[in-house]
């Protein structure tokens, strides 16, 4: 059952449920890895469960994915560090390549 909650009582049900984040408070964003999706805590879906629990989802329709599919918006995607990264090495290689060549490394 989606539940329409009190803010004070939203922001709880967020603190408790996501164990993967902080939730500071409502206007805090995400951005699901799924659907590319930014939003924030008034957004989120909760939906209680028989046991009165509470499980979090995606406010995007069609999209299932729970919080730890969820990341912080400033948080880079691990492909694009492992880009950054890769090239970032090509190049100090190709560095100690043209050093090591060059004539002044060799007369020293």
């Amino acid at each position: 059952m989606i539940m329409h909650l009190k803010l004070d009582d939203r922001l709880s049900i967020l603190r408790a449920e996501d164990r993967f984040r902080t939730w500071r408070s409502l206007d805090d964003e995400r951005l699901c890895i799924i659907c590319k999706r930014k939003f924030n805590g008034r957004q989120v879906e909760i939906r209680r469960l028989r046991n009165h629990k509470h499980e979090l989802h995606c406010p995007t329709d069609g999209c299932n994915s729970r919080p730890h599919l969820w990341i912080y918006p400033t948080t880079p995607l691990v492909s694009h560090v492992a880009k950054s990264n890769c090239w970032h090495l090509v190049g100090k290689k190709q560095e100690r390549r043209a050093l090591a060549l060059t004539p002044q490394a060799h007369s020293i």
